[in-house]
């Protein structure tokens, strides 16, 4: 470099100099190295609220020190590079600041909730924001709105007593973009941290990063909630199984033609469509009475007690806790088994119906299909999936048009939410419209969280280890109320069923336990915090008119989610296709299965005397029988469709 080149090269750095009053670029690497320790307080602060406690918090600062480190210098790098989109620093850092609290908090929110760190298939909520802040803490929701008030308060002082922008801003638009290009760039890359033999990935190696997906709260505590966050990117839907090709499909598809002219020599009824079938999704029900550690003061529940008592009922294993309910809904109506897909992928309805123009279910089955949810239709994007599921109508709170406006919608007493007794007002009003038979799917609402202050009386109590906390107690209590009012609502429900003159079966199930027993360990009672209730019922006509077997009591103990169809189709006397030959056969045969436990990747398998098993443990007959249903659900979600027109599914 020559006298000229060298004057020229120092011109250029000189004018795009950093200026504040005076002082040289001294005083921003100063104020970039704010940024930083703003971001590594924030990082502390987080895994701090993932795990619970200060001191921990701390330790794992040390202990993982690498992934501390590249966390806290990529989201600095994030502020840096809006430093240089919006060429002030001050408001740059506030911007930052607010996302990095809001993170926080939202991850401490849904770990009291669902006991479930912050993953990347949540942000479909951001559309839906209002409805969001209802559940959350408004106590500490407050104090952090008044946090992020004073610091946009102080970001207007600084900015006007302290301006720090950049100088010469034609001048410095190639090391803007630059800066801006290579945030792009590393961003993008997130979503390969999965992928074997990429450069992020090595860098996750060297960090010391454990990517798992089974339980995404441990992954959190391990791998902190930002990484543990990046590690969902990428998700793919579910792993080749080995022989999978037409020709094994076929062979499937020959095997389970058999087996349904076999069950088809026993059923009765060969059009569905002359009977109704509706499920309903009862929202976080399930009997506190069975909790662990816990007494209640009086039985909140007598009426569905009784119910289940004289018709076919049983337990239903769930995969979520205090949370979920569209992966069990898409459980339920697929017959898909949500451990058999790929543990990154955590909400189907987003991730694999929105992706696909193929999803059979149940719907398929049904010339009718009306869906019922009393909320917004956009959670979960249930609006547009259910439209690719092939409902005909589906009524929510927010619908626009004469197919989408839910017809009833009183609010529960005190409650913002839609009471049960105006959603099964809506199932009736829909089985009056339409005189045929068809297929209905409810999801309530009423016993959604907050649990707190939505009732008039609250006469039940509980006590003991599970609900050690008194805030938990406390909402235990307002919990009961909700679940004594659904089972009044529900007798009565059933009641009209029985003045039908056609026949209606209803499967009726809750989705998950709430989340308000976490003075039992996980690890030590995820079963019993897994399970839920269900029951199937024959209305009086379709009991009289051969249209239902009866109380169904064996293999119905405990069952997935995705045994629901067959055996809905077995009470109803109904004769099935292939798949839903092979869904018999799962249901009867293989123990019930959810995501795996805390403590391992393989799933959770539970036989009828509710007994965990392992997948070792399943015969040989069993195995062939699991391979076969995971071929199939690898065909029908991922895989090139061969099924499909072999007259497999319906």
């Amino acid at each position: 470099m020559n006298a000229l080149e060298k004057k020229q090269y120092l011109s250029f750095f000189k004018n795009i100099d950093w200026k504040i009053k005076g002082k040289n670029t001294l005083t921003i690497l100063r104020c970039i190295f704010l940024m930083l320790l703003e971001t590594m307080v924030i990082v502390a602060i987080t895994q701090m609220l993932q795990i619970g406690n200060v001191d921990k918090g701390l330790v794992w600062v040390i202990m993982h020190k690498k992934i501390f480190v590249v966390t806290s210098l990529s989201l600095t790098a994030l502020g840096i590079s809006l430093c240089a989109l919006i060429g002030r620093f001050w408001i740059s850092n506030t911007v930052l600041l607010t996302f990095e609290i809001a993170f926080a908090f939202t991850n401490q929110q849904k770990l009291a909730a669902r006991s479930e760190t912050l993953l990347p298939s949540d942000l479909i909520f951001i559309k839906e924001p209002g409805e969001m802040l209802k559940m959350a803490d408004q106590g500490m929701l407050l104090k952090i709105i008044l946090g992020i008030i004073v610091l946009i308060l102080l970001t207007v002082l600084l900015e006007k007593f302290f301006p720090l922008k950049w100088q010469n801003l034609k001048r410095f638009w190639v090391i803007r973009i630059i800066i801006i290009g290579m945030t792009i760039l590393g961003l993008s890359n997130f979503n390969k941290i999965n992928t074997a033999d990429s450069a992020m990935n090595d860098l996750s190696n060297w960090m010391g990063n454990k990517i798992y997906f089974w339980d995404a709260r441990s992954a959190g505590n391990d791998n902190g909630p930002w990484l543990t966050f990046v590690n969902f990117l990428g998700s793919k839907t579910m792993e080749k199984p080995a022989g999978y090709s037409k020709q094994n499909m076929q062979k499937i598809a020959t095997k389970y033609t058999h087996k349904a002219a076999q069950i088809n020599k026993t059923r009765k009824n060969k059009d569905i469509n002359k009977q109704t079938l509706i499920y309903v999704l009862s929202e976080s029900y399930s009997d506190p009475k069975r909790v662990p550690n816990m007494k209640v003061n009086q039985n909140p529940v007598p009426e569905i007690d009784e119910i289940r008592k004289n018709n076919t009922s049983g337990l239903m294993l769930s995969s979520g806790y205090g949370g979920g309910t569209a992966n069990i809904e898409y459980g339920v109506e697929t017959s898909w088994d949500l451990q058999l897909f790929d543990p990154s992928m955590t909400t189907p309805f987003t991730q694999v119906v929105m992706k696909s123009n193929y999803n059979s279910s149940v719907v398929d089955l049904f010339k009718r299909k009306n869906a019922i949810h009393p909320f917004l239709g956009t959670f979960y994007q249930r609006r547009e999936a259910y439209k690719r599921f092939g409902f005909q109508t589906f009524r929510t709170t927010d619908g626009k048009d004469k197919n989408e406006k839910l017809k009833y919608q009183k609010k529960i007493q005190k409650s913002d939410l839609v009471g049960d007794n105006d959603a099964y007002k809506n199932v009736l009003w829909q089985l009056n419209k339409e005189r045929r038979g068809q297929f209905i799917n409810l999801a309530t609402m009423q016993n959604h969280l907050p649990f707190t202050d939505k009732y008039n009386e609250y006469p039940f109590e509980a006590s003991g280890q599970a609900v050690a906390n008194p805030e938990r107690k406390e909402q235990v209590k307002h919990y009961m109320q909700g679940i004594a009012l659904t089972s009044k609502y529900t007798k009565d429900f059933l009641d009209q069923l029985d003045q039908y003159q056609r026949p209606i079966t209803v499967v009726w199930y809750g989705d998950h336990l709430p989340g308000i027993y976490d003075g039992d360990n996980m690890n030590d009672y995820y079963v019993p915090l897994h399970e839920t209730d269900y029951f199937i019922y024959s209305n009086k006509y379709a009991r009289d008119h051969g249209d239902s077997i009866g109380k169904q009591t064996d293999h119905v103990q405990v069952v997935s989610p995705n045994s629901f169809t067959a055996l809905a189709l077995k009470q109803m006397n109904q004769k099935v296709s292939p798949f839903y030959a092979m869904m018999t056969q799962v249901t009867e045969q293989l123990p019930a299965q959810s995501r795996g436990n805390n403590d391992t990747s393989d799933g959770l398998l539970v036989d009828k005397q509710n007994k965990v098993l392992k997948e070792k443990n399943l015969t040989k007959k069993q195995k062939e029988l699991l391979n076969d249903y995971r071929l199939v659900q690898y065909d029908n979600t991922t895989g090139k469709h061969y099924l499909k027109n072999m007259h497999f599914m319906k």
